[in-house]
């Protein structure tokens, strides 16, 4: 797989000189704007390898936050894809648009540039956030559980000393 060249961007020229920037700049744009999605299990690289979305987050890792974010600049003009897994239980075509919007809006915010396109791709469903729920759940009721039998314990002694005084 060819590696991504980065190419320095020309972003504005004024009296004072020109401001340029790398193209890597925009792809960690398009990442970071990516973890502030709900809904997103993993981030994809497109060697189909998921990327946690926890270690993502750590903006000291880049590699990590621009996991599956490819970017294509022309002039002024972005193209966006990316490859996410989308958790189990949120509709996946709220993710996908919550995922277009505000990849667009940080981009065009910060760099004054024109995103023409950002392609989602989603490459599988995660259970892990519904299985922590389930084992949450259980791990309730269980303690609610050995309360309930505690608390019917002291009941029944309580009941005990109390039919003992009634027959004396």
């Amino acid at each position: 797989m060819p590696e991504d060249k980065t190419v320095d961007l020309k972003i504005d020229t004024g009296a004072n000189g020109a401001v340029y920037f790398a193209s890597d700049v925009i792809q960690t744009i398009a990442g970071i704007a990516l973890t502030e999605v709900e809904g997103i299990a993993n981030m994809v690289r497109y060697q189909g390898l998921a990327s946690d979305r926890r270690k993502s987050k750590n903006a000291n890792n880049i590699k990590n936050i621009t996991r599956g974010v490819k970017v294509d600049v022309d002039e002024q003009n972005v193209s966006v894809s990316v490859s996410v897994v989308v958790e189990y239980g949120y509709s996946v075509q709220e993710v996908c648009r919550s995922i277009q919007e505000n990849i667009k809006k940080t981009i065009e915010t910060m760099t004054n540039m024109r995103v023409n396109s950002v392609d989602v791709h989603v490459t599988g469903l995660s259970f892990a956030k519904e299985n922590r729920d389930n084992a949450e759940m259980e791990y309730q009721n269980y303690l609610l559980s050995e309360k309930n039998a505690r608390e019917g314990k002291q009941l029944e002694g309580q009941t005990d000393s109390g039919s003992e005084s009634a027959r004396e």
